[in-house]
């Protein structure tokens, strides 16, 4: 890879991840006015990222999934889609942008413990030192939230959002074989339509009794930002990311999220920024580069 694409791919990558970074600020402003809910907001990233995918997918190499990878695509979607995408959102109502972002950075530590109990990945010292580290950001921010309270975050809303990673971790875990041997755009118009199937019973509703007349420009940017931006393209540019750089070089730039978040949020009113919140990303930030890092100490 010359200097030139090696540039381009960590811009690329740096663009999806400002994607993501703004997603729950702009998420959490769209929904500020309580006409749009957390399901609401869910269901439009399913379905809108579904019918997006399904767009695109022509101008790829067609792929028909295999009989015996079928199956297991009702619970990849449940996994990384359906309640992945559910909890984050309905996380991002209940608690801060700053925090959502910050417990996405645990991803990484749930994908280790998931690794070791059920793939009989090594773990050493340093893994698990970092896990402790990790585990103690997540404490201080989820206790640091249900001190202060209001625009702050929610221990409720963190717990959510914590679970939405749990969950992602699993899709990861468990189907990395199926994620690998296809085309992502593929497997994404797949998994993000069957997540809208499968869920449609607890969403239909209140889409379909969503005041749409009275939605202001809050509600429409912003939930246009979120199926656009924070669902597509940062998935898109993540593809190309991920073909070009190494698997660690991506991960990093998953630490400018919370600073993109809590910039964004502050300037638009709902969030703010506490001791605890910078603690807890430096913490688990501190425990996933532990986890990452190879070691020959057991």
């Amino acid at each position: 890879m010359n200097g030139q694409t090696h540039t381009r791919a960590h811009l690329i990558t740096l663009a999806a991840f400002l994607c993501f970074g703004l997603m729950s600020p702009m998420c959490k402003w769209a929904m500020e006015s309580g006409m749009i809910t957390g399901v609401s907001m869910a269901a439009f990233r399913l379905c809108g990222a579904a019918a997006l995918f399904w767009l695109i997918s022509p101008m790829v190499p067609q792929q028909v999934i295999d009989k015996e990878d079928r199956k297991h695509l009702i619970i990849m979607s449940l996994c990384g889609m359906g309640i992945n995408q559910f909890c984050y959102v309905i996380g991002v109502q209940h608690t801060s942008p700053t925090n959502a972002c910050v417990i996405t950075t645990s991803t990484p530590v749930f994908t280790f413990v998931l690794s070791a109990l059920f793939l009989h990945a090594a773990v050493t010292t340093r893994k698990i030192g970092g896990l402790l580290i990790a585990a103690t950001g997540a404490i201080i921010l989820i206790t640091g939230s249900q001190m202060q309270g209001g625009r702050s975050g929610s221990a409720w809303g963190d717990a959510i959002c914590l679970f939405s990673q749990f969950s992602a971790s699993c899709y990861f875990v468990f189907f990395s074989g199926i994620i690998k041997k296809y085309h992502p755009v593929i497997l994404m118009r797949w998994l993000f339509l069957i997540s809208a199937v499968l869920t449609l019973s607890l969403w239909v509703y209140e889409v379909c009794t969503l005041p749409w007349t009275d939605l202001g420009m809050a509600e429409i940017a912003g939930s246009a930002y979120v199926v656009l931006f924070g669902s597509f393209i940062s998935y898109l540019l993540m593809i190309v990311g991920q073909r070009h750089l190494e698997p660690s070089t991506v991960a990093a730039y998953n630490y400018i999220q919370p600073v993109i978040a809590a910039t964004v949020g502050i300037l638009l009113g709902v969030d703010i920024l506490t001791w605890q919140k910078v603690a807890a990303v430096l913490c688990i930030a501190a425990g996933v580069v532990f986890i990452s890092r190879k070691s020959e100490i057991r």
